[in-house]
């Protein structure tokens, strides 16, 4: 019998760490409303962690990428 928890979420309102994140390959396991704001949920990791850490440095990601992310995202939320 298995009984390993299921992984931990993060989740963020911030629309430009959640594009970053989906720019680095992280899934979005789930988008809820809370409050009138799309709240993005992923998998917490330790690799999702470092990625947080490479946002708030100016961690790079392909401007293309992360324009049309961001605008593909923007589309679901509204």
């Amino acid at each position: 019998m298995n009984t390993a928890a299921p992984p931990s979420a993060f989740e963020t309102s911030d629309l430009n760490l959640a594009t970053f994140l989906r720019c680095r390959e992280f899934a979005i396991k789930d988008i809820k409303r809370r409050d009138g704001r799309a709240v993005f949920a992923f998998t917490d990791s330790p690799e999702l962690r470092l990625a947080m850490l490479e946002f708030a440095n100016d961690g790079l990601v392909p401007v293309r990428s992360f324009c049309n992310t961001l605008r593909d995202l923007k589309a679901i939320v509204r």
